[in-house]
């Protein structure tokens, strides 16, 4: 599962906004440089991605599903707040081990790594949601809102 998630955040291979050493953390190398041990953050911050868009989905379509919610804009809105929501979780969390030492210091780890972490999360984050809103079920139980997609505003 993390190498599924691992060639997902780096584009598989071709466009990785984040360092080959900061890879390395997110897959669990550990913090004594023993191996891939520690905590796998690639597994974490894909599952808090899926249900971040999946509670931003609900939320539109299902629990506020207004017509004054269906809308072009309402859309963007509750996918803006998504991508900011899951940039900064994939940012803050390895921010936070930098911070506090808790990684391998063979690995050269900077700010701009979890920058680019965050980035890739977001692009993930706005084209699942994409996806998402795009399929006709389950979103054909929306009374309000089940037109309003990214394609169909």
């Amino acid at each position: 599962m993390t190498e599924i998630f691992a060639s997902l955040y780096e584009f598989f291979g071709f466009l990785p906004f984040y360092s080959k050493d900061f890879a390395d953390h997110l897959r669990g190398w550990a913090a004594d440089c023993s191996g891939y041990t520690g905590t796998v953050w690639y597994n974490i911050i894909a599952f808090t991605m899926t249900g971040v868009i999946a509670l931003g989905y609900a939320l539109m379509y299902h629990i506020i599903d207004s017509s004054k919610w269906n809308k072009k804009q309402h859309w963007w809105i509750v996918s803006l707040v998504i991508i900011a929501l899951n940039w900064f979780i994939a940012f803050i969390i390895p921010f936070n081990a930098i911070r506090a030492g808790d990684y391998c210091k063979e690995l050269l780890l900077t700010i701009n790594d979890c920058v680019g972490f965050g980035f890739s999360n977001a692009i993930w984050s706005l084209i699942l949601f994409i996806l998402l809103t795009s399929f006709k079920y389950p979103k054909i139980s929306s009374k309000n809102c089940r037109y309003t997609t990214f394609w169909n505003p």
